[in-house]
């Protein structure tokens, strides 16, 4: 009776025994893992931009007067027109960059309206957290619009104190060419600028 009982037991088992087959399928990309890619000169550069205001400064021939109460109220600067320039490039670390630049410089007691094209090179040296000491140079061609075919080589030395992203500077702009009685054109600016790091 025992006997019937096992044997009637083991073929319902394996009557309701199901019939699995695991596939078993080899993926390369998985067995080999894809080596990392390896970085570039290029990789270590980023964009860079940088527009900024400024107005030249030119000297006040009042300075020195004096009014009836003998005090002179007088500033020994004034200033003179408006220069807007912006500059595309790249970077690197936000340390230093290299840009290409234009704009316009209008100086009004000279009745001079400019547009310099120039290349530069900027230095941005970290002195404490987000705050830098900029220092740039700029060469390249200054044109006089509407005076002729005057033109000549432009300079700029720029020097700056940047809080993140937003600086103020002095500036030397020399345009190469003469005007009036000056043998080389030449403005001394005050501005703040943006610097864009990407």
């Amino acid at each position: 009776m025992h006997k019937c009982l096992y044997l009637l037991c083991f073929i319902s088992i394996t009557c309701f025994a199901q019939n699995r087959t695991v596939y078993i399928i080899k993926n390369d990309s998985l067995a080999r893992p894809t080596p990392p890619r390896k970085d570039t000169f290029w990789d270590e550069f980023s964009l860079f931009g940088q527009p900024a205001l400024s107005t030249p400064l030119r000297l006040n021939p009042d300075y020195g007067k004096t009014n009836d109460s003998d005090e002179n109220k007088e500033t020994y600067l004034l200033p003179d027109g408006v220069s807007l320039h912006a500059g595309l490039g790249v970077h690197i670390d936000q340390t230093l960059a290299f840009t290409l630049n234009s704009g316009f410089d209008w100086h009004v007691d000279a009745g001079l309206f400019s547009v310099p094209i120039y290349a530069s090179a900027l230095l941005n040296l970290t002195v404490a957290d987000g705050q830098s000491i900029l220092l740039q140079y700029g060469y390249g061609h200054a044109f006089a619009i509407a005076h002729g075919d005057i033109s000549g080589t432009y300079q700029k030395f720029r020097l700056g104190y940047c809080l993140d992203i937003v600086g103020i500077f002095a500036e030397i702009n020399s345009y190469g060419y003469a005007w009036k009685d000056a043998p080389k054109m030449t403005a001394i600016n005050l501005g703040f600028l943006v610097s864009i790091f990407e």
